[in-house]
């Protein structure tokens, strides 16, 4: 029951304006259950593509009903994360069919060892849509959308020497950049992806110095954008979301031809 912890729903929660910290929302037994069992098969506890304990086993290890963990279960089938068969049990389905973009997944990937890779899935995403989503930004912002993507700019410049502030307020100007868009898709998977870029920005910004390298690079974007400059809008961020990108494929030894 160690894992049943209601503190787990604060990694799925999106990030609040001004810096504050998101709020910790109390789950319920079913989302504990839920939360439970996916990030234990995201963790590979039980193989990548292996069948779980039975179903009276499980309840009886969790100290919840047999009816509960079966509506649980049901969340991670429509996931696509396990399937059931009838004698069989349920079993793990292949990585490839999971719902990488559902917010709880994603969620549950970021708290896992395979965080690094899944930070370097996102930064190479990030390298395809970001600058051109720029580009558009640059195009069809508005007054408004210019002063909100500029006062997070400014917000995120007062985050030297607070690295604790960081992951936040960038997660807060590349979300004003997809709003300003005014494409309704890119601003929703901006949205879904939030907790996994949290732990990206944390991992691309530990070194000292790496932070504040880039920050031109922040400042130089929103001008361009609010500009309507949009070809130099698409090449900054292209230079910008290229940092972390190089910092994560060194780390995990991806080979120039097979990088971007």
């Amino acid at each position: 029951m160690d894992e049943l912890l209601p503190s787990r729903a604060a990694a799925h929660a999106d990030p609040q304006p001004d810096g504050a910290e998101p709020p910790i929302r109390r789950l319920k037994l079913h989302d504990q259950i839920v939360a439970t069992l996916g990030s234990r098969i995201v963790a590979g506890r039980f193989g990548e593509s292996g069948l779980l304990p039975t179903e009276s086993e499980l309840a009886a290890e969790l100290g919840v009903s047999r009816n509960a963990l079966r509506e649980a279960v049901k969340v991670l089938v429509s996931k696509g994360m396990v399937e059931v068969r009838p004698k069989t049990g349920t079993r793990i389905r292949p990585i490839r069919e999971w719902n990488l973009l559902d917010r709880d997944v994603l969620g549950w990937h970021a708290q896992s060892d395979l965080r690094l890779i899944r930070a370097f899935d996102l930064v190479e995403f990030r390298l395809v849509v970001e600058p051109r989503a720029a580009a558009l930004a640059a195009k069809r912002g508005t007054v408004e959308d210019f002063a909100a993507i500029d006062a997070a700019c400014t917000a995120l410049e007062a985050c030297v020497g607070k690295p604790g502030l960081v992951p936040h307020r960038d997660i807060v100007f590349h979300r004003s950049i997809h709003k300003a868009s005014h494409n309704a898709i890119l601003n929703h998977l901006g949205s879904l992806t939030s907790s996994l870029m949290q732990i990206q920005v944390l991992m691309t910004t530990q070194e000292p110095g790496s932070f504040e390298k880039g920050l031109p690079l922040h400042r130089a974007l929103t001008e361009a954008i609010k500009a309507g400059d949009a070809a130099r809008a698409e090449a900054i961020s292209r230079d910008l979301v290229q940092m972390p990108y190089s910092d994560l494929a060194d780390r995990l030894a991806v080979p120039p031809e097979r990088q971007l």
